[in-house]
């Protein structure tokens, strides 16, 4: 694997293990490398309030009305798990992309865990956990409000792990709580961003 100073990776052990493009810098190509990230297992532990970001930013409808519903909706985290390792993939960044991830993962904030992944990779590794106020939502039962997951998106992880590797779903499945909340058939809406506007779930 090339070795070039400048090139660094983001952890990805939910939906950004679809993301399989290598970066090329200077005409030299790096991969991305599958990978166990040691000390962490997944949970769904963080959610967004779907209310608060529709209609102008990023928001879910449901499929049969086309309506946003008022429901909180849960996504995959990280956590720290003694004798667990979560897999999944790491996907080189330079620096636009990096702050292309940090403005995505709006629920999210980065860390770094280089010394946590295997396998050693040069340059550092990140990956993107809950926030405390993401965090906070997913377990605020005294908002009144349904919270589930988009059938959607549980779909489209367990494929990009089974289009990972040979027996990339079952140890997903091993390294990562039960689902907790129902499936709602939802659709995201992702408006493109308009200059000055803040990211927002």
């Amino acid at each position: 694997m090339p070795d070039r100073p400048g090139v660094d990776y983001v952890f990805g052990y939910g939906s950004l293990v679809a993301l399989r493009t290598p970066l090329v810098v200077d005409g030299v190509s790096y991969p991305t490398v599958p990978g166990r990230l040691r000390g962490f297992g997944r949970c769904w532990g963080v959610a967004m309030n779907n209310w608060e970001a529709a209609p102008r930013k990023k928001h879910y409808l449901d499929r049969g009305t086309r309506r946003a519903p008022r429901v909180r909706i849960a996504f995959l985290d990280l956590e720290e798990k003694a004798g667990v390792a979560a897999n999944g993939l790491a996907i080189p960044v330079d620096a636009a992309q990096l702050a292309a991830f940090d403005a995505r993962e709006v629920n999210y904030e980065r860390i770094e865990v280089s010394a946590a992944l295997q396998p050693r990779l040069p340059g550092r590794v990140f990956v993107y956990r809950g926030t405390k106020e993401a965090r906070a939502r997913r377990y605020d039962e005294k908002s009144g409000t349904d919270i589930c997951v988009s059938s959607e998106y549980v779909a489209a992880v367990r494929q990009a792990f089974a289009d990972l590797a040979e027996g990339a779903l079952a140890e997903f499945d091993l390294t990562t709580t039960a689902l907790p909340f129902p499936r709602r058939d939802l659709v995201m809406v992702q408006p493109p961003v308009a200059a000055g506007d803040d990211p927002e779930p």
